[in-house]
């Protein structure tokens, strides 16, 4: 007998043999429920699409090892699938006709899993669903390959090839795309681009943390390495794979690492080890009912029995290998009848469903004549149902247009009598300025025709008095402006009331020496505010501003501060001024809920009309009140209470 390893191409054959050629994941890697636990859900009631699934991840889930059971459940899986409506249809009849096809596949009925492979492409093409593109690519790729038309098997991989890297397309579809390809090369003796494709597929296992995957194409690299005669890489390769595969407990990947382990103990010459590592091999192949490698082991063993002249050995390996490969061509042959008997089954039922169909659509007919005339009958009662219903509806509708073009036009009219009052108080308002510059020009002529120079010298405090009399009533039209439409937040942080008064005080004082007026403070150093720090000024300066544009020459401002004794909670702002007063129809005036208070009417002022209203809205942001003493000359006190900070 011709010895073991040295005969002319044994090695490439094995290989094929053993399957090797197209490393994949294992099929039910990425279904982890039990085929048990589907089963005793599909006993159950379920709705039509959750049904599809299970049907589906049972057909996947069985497919690979034992694809005459799956078969049934991808018929079924299928079957239902076309029944779902249009818009349900589409995703649960791709995913069932790409299981359904692997099963045809496993049973070798190629031209079956072609047709639902093509059906299956059409529909990924119709939902740009790269990821199906490139599933049904590579399966067919494989079929061509397994019939040893690597031509065709070639330019299908191609195919996915170019949308393999796209958007969508997922890392299991990539990782069996790459080590289908590479044991195409390999298959061609194109052995660096086989450890290429095959490397780039080990690298993308490990980034996907898939010790399955990994450890397959660990075992690939090894064969391929095997096959160039670089057995220490092989050793390591083999070494890494069959760690993980121990500790995954994947008896069927030990098992055929083992084999490749005896092989390359083969290779170098280590008969004891060859012996062992098959034993195991076989041993771990019962266990798993792997037989395929029960077959391998059984003969490697006679082919090693034969070569250190154990013939009797070698006869019993090899009458077992004879008997055990009869038993897997019956039960392949037993697996294609059945797939035959479930299509002829499923063609039958599809007959039956078609005539049972045109029954029904002849009933149907009949139906429709008999319910066409009661529908001509109701279709005149409904109309007239209709237009009375729409009658009614017409009225009610115009009833509500001409009340809301009521509201719309009420809303109009206050808007409009807003904006005229807000012209009106700017308009007031601007006339103190404009008329100081009018004078500060007079004043001039005046001062130069009588060479005047101390009243030159007090101009510049004149202009700059007007200027910021008007800079301040700008200030106020813009952040009234802006608190009306919402844009301005309010952002409470925590204030110290005597900081507060010192910016006022200085921003004033000029003013107020112009006039020889003064301003005096009194607040506690630690009192603070929790207020919106541009809010509160504003509140400040509008309080000061007026109360010095109202005081005459001489006259005194105090501000001061104290916690409110009726709550702990808010703080006490008070601006005091020794002013002419104001009556009690004045003070209502300013203190009534609406918007904008009527313009002053006082010649001798700027009125108080926008500050005060300013004023009002800033305090009620912060949840405070402002409330107004006054009487015709004993001097005004505006309080303004705001929030205290902890």
């Amino acid at each position: 007998m011709q010895p073991f390893m040295t005969r002319p191409g044994f090695l490439l054959r094995w290989l094929i043999a053993l399957g090797l050629l197209v490393p994949q994941v294992p099929a039910g890697a990425s279904v982890p429920v039990n085929p048990e636990v589907l089963r005793q859900r599909l006993a159950t009631r379920l709705p039509d699409t959750t049904r599809l699934r299970l049907l589906t991840a049972l057909c996947y889930r069985l497919h690979d090892e034992q694809p005459a059971r799956a078969l049934p459940y991808g018929e079924a899986a299928v079957a239902l699938a076309r029944t779902l409506p249009a818009d349900e249809q589409a995703p649960g009849l791709l995913r069932s006709l790409l299981s359904l096809a692997s099963c045809y596949a496993n049973l070798s009925n190629g031209p079956e899993a072609l047709n639902l492979l093509s059906e299956a492409q059409e529909l990924a093409r119709a939902q740009h669903d790269t990821d199906a593109l490139v599933r049904t690519y590579t399966a067919q790729g494989s079929i061509y390959h397994e019939r040893g038309d690597s031509t065709t098997a070639w330019r299908q991989y191609q195919r996915a090839l170019q949308l393999h890297t796209r958007p969508g397309v997922t890392a299991h579809s990539r990782m069996e795309l790459l080590g289908n390809v590479g044991s195409l090369f390999f298959y061609r003796r194109q052995v660096s681009q086989a450890l290429h494709y095959d490397s780039l597929a080990l690298a993308l296992a490990r980034r996907q943390s898939d010790s399955t995957a990994e450890s397959t194409y660990l075992s690939s690299l090894a064969t391929y390495q095997m096959q160039l005669g670089r057995l220490p890489r092989v050793k390591r390769l083999l070494t890494q794979a069959l760690a993980i595969s121990r500790r995954q407990h994947a008896m069927r990947n030990q098992a055929e690492q083992l084999i490749l382990f005896a092989m390359y103990y083969i290779q170098t010459d280590q008969p004891d080890r060859v012996d062992a590592a098959v034993r195991e091999a076989l041993s771990i192949a019962r266990q798993s009912g792997y037989l395929e490698r029960v077959l391998d082991a059984y003969s490697i063993l006679a082919a090693e029995a034969a070569e250190y002249d154990h013939y009797r050995e070698a006869y019993e390996w090899n009458k077992r290998y004879v008997d055990l490969n009869d038993t897997l061509n019956n039960r392949q042959t037993m697996q294609t009848l059945a797939a035959a008997q479930v299509s002829y089954e499923t063609q039958e039922r599809a007959r039956r469903l078609r005539q049972l169909t045109a029954e029904q659509a002849e009933q149907g007919w009949h139906n429709r004549l008999l319910g066409a005339a009661v529908a001509v009958l109701a279709l005149g009662l409904l109309v007239a149902v209709y237009l009375h219903r729409n009658l009614r509806r017409s009225r009610t509708a115009l009833a509500a247009n001409n009340r809301a073009l009521e509201k719309a036009s009420e809303e109009l009219r206050t808007v409009a009598v807003f904006k005229d009052k807000l012209y009106a108080i700017v308009a007031h308002d601007l006339r103190g300025p404009v008329t100081a510059f009018a004078g500060v020009t007079s004043l001039i002529d005046s001062y130069i025709a009588q060479n005047d120079q101390a009243g030159l010298a007090r101009l510049p405090a004149l202009v700059r008095q007007a200027s910021e009399s008007l800079n301040h009533l700008l200030d106020n039209v813009l952040n009234w402006a802006v608190s009306q439409t919402g844009e301005l937040e309010c952002r409470p942080t925590p204030l110290l009331v005597t900081d507060l008064f010192a910016e006022c005080q200085a921003l004033y004082q000029t003013t107020a020496a112009a006039s020889w007026q003064h301003i005096t403070m009194a607040a506690s150093p630690s009192l603070r505010l929790l207020a919106d720090r541009n809010m509160t000024r504003t509140i400040l300066r509008n309080l000061v501003g007026n109360a010095l544009k109202f005081m005459p020459a001489g006259g005194h401002v105090y501000l001061e501060a104290a916690p409110d004794p009726d709550d702990p909670r808010m703080v006490l702002l008070s601006c005091t001024d020794t002013g002419p007063g104001m009556s009690a129809a004045t003070v209502s005036s300013l203190m009534s809920g609406s918007a904008l208070p009527e313009p002053s009417l006082m010649p001798q002022s700027t009125g108080l009309g926008l500050g005060l209203a300013l004023c009002r809205a800033f305090v009620h942001r912060h949840g405070g009140t402002l409330v107004i003493q006054s009487r015709p000359g004993a001097g005004t006190n505006v309080t303004v209470s705001l929030p205290a900070a902890k």
